[in-house]
């Protein structure tokens, strides 16, 4: 009679023990969705509006973030239906509409230019410039991880449409021995088709290889052409110009005209050495003259031939740095005329500029 009993008190366990695991469902801790996106801004340049931000590296909670799946961009094409504050989700999806989805696949086409950062990134959102075209427009971004989880929108940036010119046309480069000389044409019309009534100025952009364009004006200029003077030659340079619409919001540059490359070859001797200043002594014959301007300079080559003679010679190999040299290998009695040509690093010689004759002294005993 007591084996019904045992077998029930070893039972009890079974019952027990599985009333004490979980109750309720899994609860995720908070604070792993990404943080918003950081300094979100937007700008026009010509039909298009550049946007640019950094995108978060970690979490909520603090934790360095897991990979990012996604990048959105909501564009609002009546504008804001209330500016200066944060959205709620929600209310973005239902008032602005997804223009852009950037995967992680392609972040790297849209980071580089765009920032020092490595979380940097830029879009170049593209709109109708025509007459029905948006009068403004307003972005808001937002990111997503791998798991899904969306971040908060970022406060809208909103930017008044302008009808900016064209971009220049027709940019050509000429080199001169100091200076890049950029030329262009001016646009023909307004990006909207509107005639053109006033382009306040220009900018100019210089680029090197694949690096960023940095931009030689700092303020707009006036005329059609630009002088580069800092430069190197040999280097590979590409140069384009944008139109620069004054307003009284602040001025709105055109898109980029097309780009001129070259790389400018020193073919440019430098002027011949003036003051050319000859004096004999007792066995030597003493030349100076002024120093050459060039910043290329490489140094002096000295000539001398007997008066009348037909051609001139050099004395010495290579070249001299200073702008004075002795020649002690001139026959006593015999009349000289000398000559001295400049020659810069790329090999390029001046012309030569001549002394009057001189007679070599003997030397005194």
């Amino acid at each position: 009679m007591a084996r019904p009993f045992a077998t029930l008190i070893l039972g009890l366990p079974l019952l027990v023990f599985p009333a004490c695991g979980r109750k309720g469902p899994l609860e995720i801790p908070p604070g792993r969705e990404p943080m918003a996106v950081e300094g979100l801004t937007a700008g026009q340049r010509g039909p298009v509006v550049f946007l640019e931000w950094t995108n978060p590296v970690k979490a909520v909670s603090g934790r360095p973030l897991t990979v990012l799946e996604t990048v959105e961009i909501w564009v609002f094409d009546r504008g804001l239906p209330a500016g200066g504050r944060p959205l709620a989700s929600a209310e973005v999806e239902q008032t602005a509409r997804l223009a852009r989805r950037i995967p992680k696949e392609e972040f790297g086409s849209f980071q580089g230019r765009a920032s020092a950062r490595p979380s940097g990134m830029a879009l170049p959102f593209v709109f109708d410039p025509g007459p029905a075209g948006p009068k403004s427009l307003a972005f808001a971004v937002r990111v997503i991880d791998s798991k899904k989880r969306a971040s908060d929108f970022t406060v809208p940036v909103a930017v008044d449409i302008r009808a900016c010119p064209k971009p220049p046309q027709s940019v050509e480069v000429r080199v001169f021995s100091d200076f890049i000389e950029v030329g262009w044409l001016a646009p023909d019309s307004n990006i909207d088709g509107t005639p053109l009534e006033n382009v306040g100025a220009y900018a100019v952009y210089r680029y090197e290889g694949d690096g960023p364009p940095r931009k030689l004006t700092p303020s707009p200029l006036a005329g059609l052409t630009f002088e580069d003077r800092d430069f190197e030659f040999g280097k590979a340079y590409g140069y384009f110009v944008r139109a620069v619409a004054p307003g009284t919001d602040g001025a709105v540059e055109s898109g980029d005209s097309s780009a001129a490359e070259i790389v400018p070859r020193d073919v440019f001797p430098p002027a011949a050495p003036a003051g050319l200043a000859v004096v004999a002594g007792d066995g030597l014959v003493s030349l100076s003259w002024r120093p050459a301007k060039e910043r290329d300079l490489d140094g002096y080559r000295i000539w001398r031939k007997e008066a009348g003679g037909p051609a001139f010679l050099p004395i010495g190999e290579g070249v001299v740095r200073e702008n004075s040299v002795t020649d002690r290998s001139a026959a006593k009695g015999v009349s000289y005329v000398y000559a001295v040509s400049a020659v810069d690093r790329t090999g390029n010689e001046s012309s030569k500029s001549e002394s009057g004759p001189v007679v070599a002294k003997g030397a005194r005993p």
